[in-house]
């Protein structure tokens, strides 16, 4: 997956910065939502964030 490539749109939230927030401790959506705000508008990302955790971890 590329790194730049942008998860969330209505934040404009990378692969590379939830990556980030793994990295750093955040094992739910909810840790990576408080930490990125990625997820929080619209939802729609959310099971691919999801999905995102589930292989990192």
């Amino acid at each position: 997956m590329e790194e730049n490539r942008v998860v969330c749109h209505c934040q404009n939230i990378d692969l590379k910065t939830i990556n980030e927030a793994i990295a750093t401790g955040c094992k739910t959506l909810e840790e990576i939502q408080s930490k990125t705000g990625a997820g929080t508008v619209c939802g729609a990302c959310v099971d691919e964030i999801n999905e995102i955790i589930a292989a990192k971890i």
